[in-house]
C-alpha cells in the first residue's frame, strides 16, 4: 500500500466533469433515474452526540511524490489536495448531520510528522474520552513510483489483531460496496482474518488511543481509477461511503 508512500504512515453530480478524458478511461455519471446521490427524504436518525469524528488527511503539498503520472491533457492529480477535498466534503456533510468532528492536520503546505498527527488525535481522546472518538485517516492509494499501473480498487485498514477498528472498517466496506462497484470501481479485501480490511502497523492508526481506520481511496496511478477520482461526482461518492458508515456508527438504536 505504501509503495510511493511513507510507510510510516456539493455540487450535483447531474455535471459533467471540467476535464474530459479519453472515452475509454471515461467513468459514466449516474443516470437520473439510479441516481445514487440523490437527496431523498430519510427517516430522521439521532447521532450519539458524545461521540466526535477525528478526520487526518494524509500528507502535505510538501511531501515528495503522492501524485499520479501526468494526464495527456496535462492534468495531474496531488494526494494532498484530494484527502483535504474529500475530509472538507466529509466534514460539511457532517455539519449539516449535527454530528460533531474534529480536523487533525488543517496544514496544507507543511507535512505533519506521523508522531504529531497521533498524539493531536490523543489529545482529542483525552479530551472527549477515547471510547468517544473515531479516527478516519483519507488517503489515495498507489503502486508505482510515476507511471500507470495496473493495480486499482478501493480498501482500508486497521491495526493487527480483533478490535472494535475491525467492526468500523467492516461498515466502510459495506457501504464502498452499496455504491463503487456501479460505476465499475473495484474494492480490495483481505478476507485472511475473518473481516475484509487489510492489517498493518501504521503509526497513524496503532499509535492512537481510539478505533482508527486509514481508508485508501483507489489508485491514482491507475487511470481508470484516476479518472474516477478527478470527476467532482466521484470524490462526492468517495466523501458518501465515508459519511454513510459514519452515521450508521454514530446512530442511537
Amino acid at each position: 500500500m505504501f509503495t510511493n508512500k511513507e510507510k510510516t504512515e456539493e455540487k450535483p453530480i447531474s455535471e459533467q466533469p471540467q476535464v474530459q478524458k479519453p472515452i475509454e478511461q471515461q467513468p459514466q455519471e449516474p443516470q437520473s433515474e439510479e441516481n445514487v446521490l440523490s437527496s431523498a427524504t430519510e427517516p430522521k436518525v439521532v447521532y450519539n452526540q458524545n461521540m466526535v469524528v477525528l478526520l487526518d488527511n494524509g500528507h502535505a503539498k510538501s511531501t515528495p511524490g503522492k501524485r499520479s503520472p501526468v494526464w495527456e491533457d496535462g492534468y495531474q492529480f496531488f494526494e494532498y489536495e484530494f484527502n483535504r477535498a474529500i475530509v472538507a466534503r466529509i466534514a460539511s456533510k457532517l455539519d449539516a448531520l449535527g454530528i460533531r468532528y474534529e480536523i487533525i492536520t488543517p496544514e496544507i503546505e507543511k507535512d505533519i510528522k506521523l508522531t504529531e498527527r497521533a498524539r493531536r488525535v490523543n489529545s482529542f481522546c483525552n479530551k472527549y474520552g477515547k471510547g468517544n472518538c473515531f479516527l478516519i485517516s483519507v488517503h489515495a492509494n498507489a503502486a508505482g513510483n510515476g507511471d500507470w499501473m495496473k493495480a486499482r480498487g478501493w480498501s482500508a485498514y486497521t491495526t493487527k489483531g480483533a478490535t472494535t477498528s475491525d467492526r468500523y472498517a467492516t461498515i466502510l466496506y459495506e457501504e464502498a460496496e452499496k455504491l463503487l462497484p456501479r460505476f465499475d470501481m473495484k474494492i480490495r479485501r483481505d478476507w485472511s482474518d475473518g473481516d475484509p480490511d487489510y492489517e498493518e502497523n501504521f503509526t497513524i492508526i496503532n499509535s492512537t488511543y481510539c478505533p482508527a481506520v486509514l481508508t485508501e481511496n483507489l489508485f491514482m496511478d491507475n487511470k481508470e481509477d484516476c479518472a474516477f477520482l478527478r470527476t467532482d461526482w466521484g470524490r462526492e461518492i468517495i466523501a458518501r461511503i465515508h459519511v454513510e458508515a459514519i452515521k450508521r456508527i454514530f446512530a442511537v438504536n
